[in-house]
């Protein structure tokens, strides 16, 4: 359940990369840093998720509070880690394939490392991306693309809006019906907490093994 919901947490958060000579990331994003509130419905329930980010989206965090727990998921060494502050833990997340929660930079977090403020034709062409007009979401301009992202070994269609290169709404259908998450609220250029990117001091980091067998229904 935890993988899925940081697969469509917004469908686009990737760390930023390191371009050829150059020692700064290449930026995710238009604004230096901010904090973007989302919501999704799921099985009667309503989920929220707040992203942080700064240095252009060098440095990102998805907060989310499931079962009374709340965890920040960080990516450490290229590797999406799940830290729960109150509990002093820290783990990674299970490697789902490429694109998927642990796959790569940022995967588990948002599902996919595409930058589409510096969209090439690789990255067209190796995710598919289709941009499919312009719509408003909380009455902001967005750019909508369609792309295809794998996950436990499946290919799926995801749909995202995108703001200054922010993603403010997703939506992919999976075996599990058509699920999504859009932005409620935004806030650009606030000051973040570096402690937010970061593992506590003396925390360890350990490893979360997927189980053995095909994924169960979600639980939550």
């Amino acid at each position: 359940m935890i993988a899925a919901l940081c697969l469509i947490g917004m469908g686009a958060m990737a760390q930023g990369k390191k371009g050829k000579g150059a020692e700064a990331p290449v930026p995710m994003y238009e604004v230096k840093s901010g904090i973007v509130t989302m919501e999704m419905e799921m099985m009667g329930r309503k989920i929220v998720q707040e992203i942080y980010f700064d240095d252009y989206g060098a440095k990102q965090a998805t907060v989310m509070n499931m079962r009374g727990q709340k965890t920040r998921n960080i990516v450490v060494d290229g590797k999406t880690v799940m830290v729960n502050d109150e509990e002093k833990t820290a783990m990674t997340m299970p490697s789902m394939g490429p694109g998927g929660p642990g796959g790569g930079p940022g995967a588990g977090l948002m599902g996919s490392d595409i930058n589409f403020l510096n969209l090439d034709e690789k990255t067209i062409k190796k995710n598919k991306i289709k941009e499919l007009g312009e719509e408003e979401i909380i009455g902001l301009p967005c750019k909508k693309y369609s792309y295809r992202v794998m996950m436990m070994g499946g290919a799926m269609t995801t749909y995202v809006w995108v703001y200054k290169g922010i993603t403010l709404k997703t939506s992919m259908k999976t075996d599990f019906g058509e699920m999504g998450m859009a932005a409620t609220n935004l806030q650009e250029d606030v000051e973040i907490d570096p402690a937010m990117f970061v593992v506590p001091e003396g925390v360890t980091i350990q490893e979360m093994r997927r189980p053995a067998g095909p994924p169960q229904g979600f639980d939550f």
